[in-house]
């Protein structure tokens, strides 16, 4: 949790490291949409198996999220 002061409703479904733009909307769509870009764009493979990548090198890094 921030000490900024953010619109929880708004931001309730967001990880922390993008809720915390919240005082600056625009920045932060635009950091959510170049993540989904990035992370899960145009690929071969499916949701499911970019998700299982991603958990996996998340764990292999000791990543918390």
């Amino acid at each position: 949790m921030s000490w900024i002061e953010q619109d929880d409703e708004a931001t309730k479904n967001l990880p922390p490291v993008i809720s915390v733009m919240s005082i600056n909307e625009p920045a932060m769509k635009a950091v959510q949409n170049l993540n989904a870009n990035i992370t899960f764009g145009a690929s071969a493979l499916t949701r499911v198996q970019e998700e299982a990548i991603a958990t996996a090198v998340a764990a292999a890094n000791r990543c918390r999220y």
